[in-house]
């Protein structure tokens, strides 16, 4: 529609590594030789094969049980996966910026760090136009999942994702912008109120997952299948993340402590 062909293509700039995001950068890099921007945090994720075990070591703590998760990552490995070269993409750590000719006049993208949806996650910002380019970190018809990962910086540990993501949004707020496209949808044009709706929501949805603990204890996975009961079969993983994420504001709040039983993560009113 803009008339440009994919060999005219000089830069592609990824916002995370999620499949519905990156999967055609190599066809595209192929046919177009641009050069290839990608979040150096995401890199490492896709790299890494261990990350995807971590991931399943964090759904047996939070008690998925084992025949399911088994059954999760066959499907996965029966997926096309998407290819990338990563020696031939240069890392994005936030910070960068790009200047672009925008029918003669230049205008320059800020690179940010954005962590939420993913910890690696980055969207691009022009400042002029206060156009943002927000990936997954705002989505007009839902919340992004925040969702359960290891944590790249402290081995062993867990990312608090829906901490960083309520940090990043705040982040967003204060760049005041005119106008978002995200990574699915329309455009956004009321991106504060899209940001405050989204606070809102997940406090609402933090008192929900609360209202499920009680005195004995509870591990997320069971919190799961009360809270979204047609979602525990391949998309399991995303309804624990989403327990998970909360719950993390729940103890921060005083209102629940965690217990460890062999190996799995129980939660329970204070």
């Amino acid at each position: 529609d803009a008339g440009i062909g994919v060999e005219g293509l000089e830069r592609i700039l990824v916002t995370h590594a999620h499949p519905d995001h990156y999967g055609l950068v190599q066809p595209l890099q192929e046919r177009s030789h641009a050069t290839v921007y990608f979040p150096q945090r995401e890199i490492r994720r896709v790299k890494d094969r261990q990350m995807f075990m971590e991931v399943g070591r964090l759904l047996v703590e939070a008690g998925m049980p084992l025949d399911l998760l088994f059954k999760m990552d066959q499907r996965r490995r029966e997926e096309p996966r998407p290819q990338l070269k990563h020696d031939e993409v240069i890392p994005l750590h936030g910070g960068e910026t790009f200047e672009l000719d925008v029918s003669g006049t230049t205008v320059t993208l800020e690179t940010l760090h954005m962590p939420g949806h993913t910890g690696g996650h980055v969207v691009f910002f022009e400042p002029t136009t206060r156009t943002l380019f927000a990936g997954d970190e705002l989505l007009p018809d839902t919340s992004p999942n925040p969702l359960l990962e290891p944590s790249l910086d402290e081995p062993g540990e867990r990312r608090q994702s829906l901490k960083e993501y309520i940090e990043s949004l705040h982040r967003m707020a204060a760049l005041d912008a005119a106008i978002a496209y995200p990574g699915h949808g329309d455009p956004i044009v009321d991106v504060r109120g899209l940001i405050e709706w989204t606070l809102e929501h997940h406090e609402k949805r933090k008192a929900g997952v609360a209202s499920h603990l009680d005195d004995s204890g509870k591990t997320p996975y069971q919190i799961a299948e009360e809270i979204y009961p047609d979602k525990m079969g391949y998309e399991a993983f995303l309804a624990v993340s989403e327990v998970v994420a909360h719950l993390d504001l729940v103890v921060d709040d005083g209102a629940a402590e965690i217990d460890t039983r062999d190996g799995v993560t129980y939660y329970r009113t204070t």
